[in-house]
């Protein structure tokens, strides 16, 4: 079953991304998100960067013109090879491989930090264990990281509680949800684990780092109903 749940994956991520790098939120052309922004002035200058999950190159394309060198992975092929056009045409340098992120092809202590936005939270509990612990191997002494994470202190959590109540959706593990019904073509990311964190889940997941900040980025949802938005990490490897 494990097999079939990443053919399932890859093959949701590729329906996501041959829709091409011109998506609203996550595009080439996209504001990078600003906790990026704020971090990447802790990274050293011209220091390796790996983006986890990076999509179709929003944040290697906007890191790479700030002088860092680039690498990301990324499950879709298309993604990859999308991210690879548009650094072509950038003139910027990208080490780029189509891989799970829970296995990452490259040695131990290459990056300078690592990056993983609206990504790493995508998997059950334990691969998220899996993937933080290639991230620790592959990062330097004192290395950074960047993530975030769905946060249950929102509309968002109470919203898939009462569809999982509902029957609507599936809780495959605590605060892990899939839409496991058919018709998600119009959705963005439905098919995929949706795992929501609390702060002790946080401190749990990140303790093999030593975590430098966290803090909730949080925004009053449309509809009024209450905050929307995500945990985001700071951490460092040990020296």
């Amino acid at each position: 079953m494990a097999n079939v749940a990443k053919l399932d994956e890859r093959a949701g991520w590729e329906m996501i991304w041959r829709r091409g790098d011109d998506h609203p939120r996550y595009g080439v052309s996209a504001a990078p998100n600003p906790a990026v922004v704020e971090w990447v002035e802790t990274v050293p200058a011209h220091g390796f960067v790996l983006d986890l999950g990076c999509g179709v190159g929003r944040h290697v394309v906007y890191l790479a013109e700030r002088g860092f060198r680039m690498a990301g992975v990324d499950i879709s092929p298309t993604g990859i090879r999308l991210t690879e056009q548009v650094c072509s045409v950038r003139q910027v340098n990208f080490e780029g491989h189509v891989s799970d992120m829970s296995a990452l092809p490259w040695s131990d202590e290459t990056f300078d930090a690592v990056l993983s936005i609206s990504a790493i939270h995508h998997h059950q509990r334990q691969e998220i264990v899996r993937t933080l612990g290639e991230v620790r191997r592959v990062l330097k002494p004192g290395g950074l990281l960047l993530a975030d994470f769905p946060c249950t202190d929102t509309t968002d959590y109470r919203l898939m509680r009462a569809q999982v109540s509902a029957g609507q959706i599936a809780e495959v593990e605590p605060d892990t949800f899939v839409d496991q019904r058919s018709g998600l073509e119009d959705t963005d990311d439905g098919f995929l684990p949706h795992h929501y964190c609390d702060e002790a889940d946080l401190h749990d997941l990140l303790g093999p780092f030593d975590i430098v900040r966290l803090w909730t980025s949080l925004r009053e949802s449309e509809d009024g109903r209450g905050p929307r938005g995500k945990w985001i990490a700071s951490a460092r490897k040990p020296l």
